[in-house]
């Protein structure tokens, strides 16, 4: 899964629209692109009132335009996957453009990529990247029961 958690200076992502536009270019980056279901992308906006973050020495309330400091955790897919470094860069990049870089806000990001076996959704570890059943949650967006290349279904059987 994806996770952003979006930190950003009061006032930035004040309404739902401008949330959701976001939202969107996330979502089309991972579930058009990278065939990722669309239920793995989670997207947090989490505002810094003044006094809570900080850029160098600089309260970022002070700054001569808003700051957007993203997290981000990649647990579906990994470069080792067949996706380097620069196409990942290249895909937040542009997820992030229309509401972040062309409004000529101050943004910085990193992702780190956490281990697959450390992941779970609604109790079920997800399955293989490009598996059968990793195809059926894509077409239906949602977790189903599997046992075929379930390691704790093969466990526990």
């Amino acid at each position: 899964m994806p996770q952003w958690n979006v930190y950003h200076s009061e006032g930035v992502f004040k309404t739902a629209e401008e949330k959701k536009a976001l939202v969107h270019d996330v979502n089309n980056y991972y579930h058009v692109y990278g065939k990722l279901p669309a239920f793995y992308v989670v997207v947090n906006f989490l505002p810094m009132p003044a006094g809570t973050m900080f850029r160098g020495y600089d309260d970022v309330a002070d700054l001569d335009k808003p700051f957007v400091r993203l997290s981000i955790s990649h647990m579906a897919a990994h470069r080792s996957d067949g996706m380097g470094a620069e196409r990942f860069r290249r895909g937040i990049d542009g997820a992030i453009k229309s509401s972040i870089v062309e409004k000529g806000y101050y943004y910085e990001y990193s992702v780190v990529e956490e281990p697959r076996e450390m992941w779970k959704i609604d109790g079920i570890m997800p399955p293989p990247y490009g598996s059968e059943t990793f195809m059926k949650w894509n077409k239906e967006n949602k977790v189903s029961d599997y046992t075929e290349g379930n390691p704790e279904a093969q466990t526990n059987a």
